[in-house]
């Protein structure tokens, strides 16, 4: 699978948790189906988690990391740069 049907699973994950959310708050019934008693409280805490998964999972595969600055190097990673210094 690729990089673009991850992403947009993602993207669907948090519409879809999004609606559970908006659903779940006006008649959580309808999404604890096998539930004697649901009640709001869980409805929201399953929504965020979905959430919550789906937009880690969303950042990453689509941010990608920042370049090391010249502090951040070991001094390894500094000698394999070859700026064009010439050693003696």
């Amino acid at each position: 699978m690729s990089i673009a049907v991850f992403v947009a699973l993602f993207k669907a994950l948090v519409v879809l948790s999004i609606l559970i959310l908006i659903v779940g708050l006006i008649k959580p019934k309808w999404i604890l189906f096998w539930m004697k008693e649901p009640n709001r409280i869980l409805v929201s805490g399953i929504a965020l988690m979905m959430f919550m998964v789906a937009m880690t999972g969303y950042t990453q595969f689509t941010v990608q990391p920042k370049a090391k600055s010249e502090r951040e190097r070991t001094q390894d990673e500094t000698n394999a740069l070859n700026l064009g210094r010439t050693t003696k």
